[in-house]
């Protein structure tokens, strides 16, 4: 399932508030940081990280 962007909805919570809004995919943004990246997208409480920064995070645990 994809919403309007085009992003996955994922089967896992999010890292910040543990709702199960979590979608995946390239969001439409001026962030230089985040332009033409993948990232993660709570529609809850509107976390936003990019793929590649929340592996990192995830491998330094």
């Amino acid at each position: 399932m994809t919403n309007e962007f085009g992003m996955k909805h994922l089967l896992a919570q999010c890292p910040n508030c543990q709702s199960d809004s979590l979608y995946c995919g390239k969001i439409p943004t001026s962030i230089r940081d985040m332009a033409n990246k993948e990232v993660l997208f709570c529609k809850k409480c509107k976390f936003v990280v990019p793929v590649d920064e929340f592996k990192k995070i995830l491998s330094c645990r």
